[in-house]
């Protein structure tokens, strides 16, 4: 069986957590993932010229990822500063202006997204319009079969109204926490919560799948029948969560492109983000 092509689109991060600096963004992170568990993952992502660009580009190499999309320009390489709660939990400084907030649709992304199988994108991504313009005609230039996810990764105050419901309108999938369920419910005036909202998301928006982790409680996958699947989440010793949701939907949607069905695609996702959690960092070092 070919293995399937997986693009994950947007940023591309150094992560500067207490205890130094690790490599991520939600797309890298998915793609990674992807890679790892056995279909083709291409970041689509930007980077700057200078020695954190450079750093990013021999890490990612060492991992077996196709750079082939990750651009350079001349804008300084992406961080977030992070700090981590007691319980691990991480919160986001995003800094500004940095490279994938220039990220462009050239001629080998387009062609790369026309032989997709599936394409993930979130709204940190859309913050700057020339990378939210990027991001559309990578998803235009898709084939009707590509599956085409959201995972909407809401980061401070870079989203808003317009981004989420365009991206909805182009998704098939939707993956979201127990957090931004509540908000996009109210972003977008549903007037509803828990079930009943991401129903009514299925409903007005033509998804296939929503994908939705409650932290360390459990996670559910819905459709239009209702609810599909639902798994608690393992009781671990968490090192930190850095990650956990991208390798989360990395798991679930490699595995249904394999084949596998919704319940089996979920408990693959579940046991992978779980193990995730039990190192620091989204991408580990190689060893």
């Amino acid at each position: 069986m070919n293995r399937p092509k997986i693009m994950g689109i947007g940023e591309l991060v150094w992560d500067l957590l207490p205890d130094g600096r690790q490599l991520g963004g939600a797309p890298v992170n998915f793609a990674y993932w992807c890679n790892r568990l056995g279909a083709e993952g291409y970041p689509v992502s930007a980077v700057g010229g200078d020695d954190l660009g450079r750093e990013a580009f021999d890490r990612l190499a060492a991992t077996g990822l196709d750079l082939g999309y990750v651009q350079r320009n001349a804008l300084p390489t992406g961080r977030v500063n992070v700090t981590l709660s007691g319980n691990g939990i991480p919160e986001y400084d995003i800094v500004e202006g940095v490279a994938w907030d220039a990220l462009e649709a050239d001629a080998g992304t387009l062609e790369l997204a026309a032989r997709a199988d599936a394409v993930c994108w979130g709204s940190l991504a859309q913050r700057s319009e020339t990378s939210r313009r990027a991001i559309a005609s990578i998803l235009e230039a898709t084939r009707p079969e590509c599956l085409k996810v959201f995972d909407i990764n809401i980061r401070q105050h870079w989203y808003s109204r317009e981004i989420v419901t365009a991206s909805l309108g182009q998704a098939d999938v939707l993956k979201l926490n127990e957090d931004e369920l509540p908000l996009v419910a109210s972003l977008l005036g549903t007037g509803k919560s828990g079930a009943e909202a991401i129903a009514e998301l299925v409903r007005a928006f033509s998804l296939r799948y929503v994908v939705y982790t409650a932290g360390a409680d459990h996670s559910e996958i819905h459709g239009a029948e209702g609810l599909l699947s639902r798994i608690p989440t393992p009781e671990i010793e968490v090192a930190d969560t850095v990650g956990a949701g991208d390798s989360f939907t990395a798991a679930f949607i490699t595995s249904l492109l394999q084949g596998e069905p919704v319940a089996a695609s979920h408990r693959k996702a579940v046991e992978t983000a779980a193990k995730v959690c039990t190192v620091h960092g989204a991408i580990p070092r190689p060893q």
